[in-house]
C-alpha cells in the first residue's frame, strides 16, 4: 500500500494504479482515503475539452477519449457537454 501511495502522490492517476494492480478505480480510491490520502479531482482544462471535442468530431469514440486523456466516462462526458458538443447515438450493443 506504501508504494501505491507513493506513486499516488508522485502524480500517478488512482486509474492508471488500479489498472496495474486489477482493482476498480473507486476501490482503489477507497483505500486511499482509508489511508488518509487526499484524493485529488483532476480538473480538465478548456483547452483540453476542446481539444477533446475536436478528436470526438473527428470520430473518436468515448472510450478512446478516456484512454487518450487518463479520464473517467462521467469526466470526458462532462467536458464535451461544457464546451457545447452534440453527442452520436449510442452504437447498439452486441448479443451475448
Amino acid at each position: 500500500m506504501a508504494e501505491i501511495v507513493r506513486r499516488y502522490e508522485e502524480g500517478e492517476s488512482a486509474r492508471s494504479l488500479a489498472e496495474t494492480h486489477g482493482v476498480a478505480a473507486s476501490a482503489l480510491i477507497r483505500l486511499l482515503r482509508e489511508n488518509n490520502v487526499v484524493v485529488k479531482k483532476r480538473k480538465v482544462t478548456d483547452a483540453e475539452a476542446r481539444r477533446m471535442a475536436n478528436d470526438y468530431e473527428a470520430g473518436s469514440t468515448m472510450r478512446e477519449l478516456e484512454a487518450k486523456y487518463d479520464l473517467s466516462h462521467g469526466a470526458v462526458l462532462r467536458a464535451l457537454h461544457r464546451v457545447g458538443v452534440e453527442m452520436r447515438a449510442k452504437a447498439p450493443r452486441k448479443a451475448l
